[in-house]
C-alpha cells in the first residue's frame, strides 16, 4: 500500500498465502481451524475465569457486548478494505463472508484477546506466556493471509484495553446469579 501510510502499520507479505492456503487440499481446513480455534480458546478461559469468580461472568458479558457494538459500529465506517481483496482474493468457503465484507478496522479478534489478557493478569487461573504464544500466533495468521493489517491489529489492541478499563470494576450481584450459576454448573459439571 503506497498511499503514504507507514509502511508497517500497513505491512503485508509479498505471498498470497490465503491463495495459496485456499487452493490446497489441506490448506483449506487449516485456514478455517486457525480461523475459528481462538473462539474454542476464549471460550475456555471465559469458562476458567467464571469458575474461579462468578462475578467474572458478569465482567465478560459486558466486555463481550461492548466490543461487539464498537467492533460494528467501527468497521460500518471501512477506513480501509481487508488486504485480501486488494489482491482480488474471495473469503475462503467455511468463513462468514459478510463478516470479511465489512472494514478491516479494528481486528475484533484482538480486541477479545487484549481484554481476556487482562483479565488473565487479575486471576491468574492460565498460564501468560502460553496465552500469548497461542493469541499472538493466531492474531499474526489473520495479517499473514491477508484478514487485517498490523494497525487493525493495534487498533483492537486499544479498543481491547479501554474495553476492559470499566468491565474489570464491575461487581455485580443479580436476583439472576444462583440461576445463572445453576446453570453454569450444571452445564460444566461443577458440584
Amino acid at each position: 500500500m503506497s498511499t503514504g501510510h507507514p509502511v508497517l502499520l500497513f505491512w503485508q507479505p509479498k505471498s498470497d498465502y490465503l491463495r495459496l492456503l485456499s487452493n490446497s487440499k489441506f490448506g483449506r481446513p487449516i485456514l478455517i481451524f486457525l480461523n475459528y480455534v481462538i473462539w474454542v480458546f476464549f471460550f475456555y478461559l471465559s469458562y476458567l475465569l467464571i469458575k474461579a469468580d462468578f462475578v467474572n461472568f458478569w465482567r465478560l458479558f459486558f466486555a463481550v457486548i461492548m466490543a461487539e457494538i464498537i467492533e460494528r459500529l467501527i468497521k460500518k465506517k471501512i477506513f480501509w478494505r481487508r488486504p485480501m481483496f486488494l489482491r482480488h482474493d474471495q473469503t475462503p468457503p467455511g468463513l462468514v463472508d459478510s463478516w470479511y465484507r465489512s472494514g478491516a478496522f479494528p481486528s475484533g479478534h484482538t480486541v477479545k484477546a487484549t481484554f481476556f489478557f487482562l483479565f488473565l493478569i487479575q486471576y491468574p487461573i492460565f498460564s501468560l506466556p502460553l496465552f500469548l504464544i497461542i493469541s499472538l500466533s493466531l492474531l499474526f495468521f489473520r495479517v499473514l493471509v491477508g484478514f487485517h493489517y498490523p494497525i487493525d491489529l493495534l487498533g483492537g489492541f486499544i479498543i481491547g484495553f479501554i474495553i476492559w478499563l470499566p468491565c474489570h470494576l464491575i461487581n455485580l450481584s443479580t436476583f439472576m446469579d444462583p440461576f445463572l450459576k445453576f446453570i453454569f454448573n450444571t452445564i460444566f459439571l461443577i458440584n
